[in-house]
């Protein structure tokens, strides 16, 4: 292409075509060589398809949602008896096993190593830039691991693939090869409850029986618990609301994926004055609700719904702003009370409890007239 000469009067031939152009993540998706699944929401994380992944040895996909340029997913799959090979990166991840049996290993230069052994649900994060590998246990069932990562931030940033995967750079503060760094029985990594619902434990082993605090705030009869593990900044918690329940509405910054662990119903998903877009869940089913954009969870199902969000914005000890959320430039409450919600929305609710034969346990709001107001949390 010839050199463009810089033309004083703001018009320059071929300026649409920087619209076009890729972030350094995107490139790197498409050179790894896997299957890149852009959608609103996965119906099933168990069957979203896969292939050969060079870099794990194994086999993957990604998962593109809203906003992942700032955090973004992928999966997974070991082979029955098989392994992963070792990697390392200057990105945190999440590994949430959404399926399988199996142990991961860790290595540190100068240290022994740790080794983690893990089930269905279970919940942990390799420490930053640790080499690590995931061994499949079960001779007979491919293993899946859901991986959500702060990637296209880190990439885009240095844009450099040696310096992601090939950093010499060790975070002894972080890990120094503690065998018992992932053992919440040991009384060095046992489970540390904060208080303000905040929960610090390198492993979770089942997400769906972690015991919640209850939250009136965020609904009738909700419950949540925000964990912070392995020193990391990316965010988690964990949410579940009762048979015949919904949430409030709410919003917030960019990249929350939200993956359902047990229950039926549907979240509800607009941007302020646009018609409301729906998503039916069920256990398996993950969604990322966009940036700054309203959406509220409903259970229609007979039995408590439960899910996980794996996010950015810093975990509960290492605070981050990313995003709109809480900043200056956001206009408008982070949440609508249920006074102030659209009534056929509780209508939409109740219908849907009959269909399905469950209870509805929630009153009807008390609407009340005016202005919502503007609640931050």
């Amino acid at each position: 292409m010839a050199n463009r000469v810089f033309d004083p009067t703001g018009v320059y031939e071929g300026v649409s075509d920087l619209k076009q152009l890729k972030t350094f993540y995107e490139d790197w998706q498409e050179r790894e060589g896997v299957p890149i699944h852009t959608s609103f929401h996965i119906d099933d994380l168990a069957t979203v398809p896969v292939g050969p992944w060079k870099r794990f040895g194994a086999r993957g996909c990604f998962i593109n949602l809203a906003d992942c340029h700032i955090v973004a997913a992928a999966i997974l799959e070991i082979p029955p008896g098989g392994q992963t090979l070792p990697v390392k990166h200057m990105f945190e991840t999440w590994c949430f096993v959404v399926r399988g049996h199996g142990e991961t290993t860790f290595e540190q230069p100068g240290h022994a190593g740790g080794r983690l052994e893990w089930t269905e649900r279970g919940l942990f994060g390799p420490p930053l830039n640790t080499t690590y590998r995931h061994r499949n246990m079960d001779a007979t069932q491919p293993a899946r691991i859901l991986m959500v990562t702060n990637a296209p931030v880190t990439m885009n940033l240095y844009h450099s693939e040696e310096f992601i995967f090939d950093n010499p750079f060790v975070f002894k503060d972080r890990f120094r090869g503690q065998n018992d760094f992932f053992n919440p029985t040991t009384e060095y990594m046992r489970p540390t409850y904060l208080g303000a619902r905040v929960l610090r434990s390198n492993y979770v082993p089942d997400v769906l029986q972690t015991a919640l605090a209850h939250w009136a705030l965020r609904g009738h009869a909700a419950k949540t618990v925000h964990l912070s593990m392995s020193d990391n900044t990316i965010a988690a918690h964990i949410s579940d609301f009762e048979v015949g329940t919904y949430k409030k509405a709410h919003r917030h910054g960019p990249g929350a994926h939200v993956i359902l662990l047990q229950g039926t119903g549907y979240s509800l998903i607009w941007k302020e004055g646009e018609p409301r877009k729906r998503v039916d869940w069920t256990a398996g089913t993950m969604f990322a609700p966009p940036e700054w954009v309203y959406h509220q969870h409903f259970n229609t199902g007979t039995e408590p719904a439960r899910y996980l969000a794996l996010r950015r914005g810093g975990s509960p000890e290492h605070k981050m702003k990313i995003g709109m959320s809480g900043g200056e430039k956001a206009e408008g409450p982070d949440q609508i009370e249920y006074e102030y919600e659209d009534p056929a929305i509780y209508d939409e609710f109740v219908a849907e409890l009959k269909k399905n034969g469950a209870e509805c346990r929630q009153p009807r709001p008390n609407y009340a007239a005016g202005p919502k107001p503007d609640f931050r949390d």
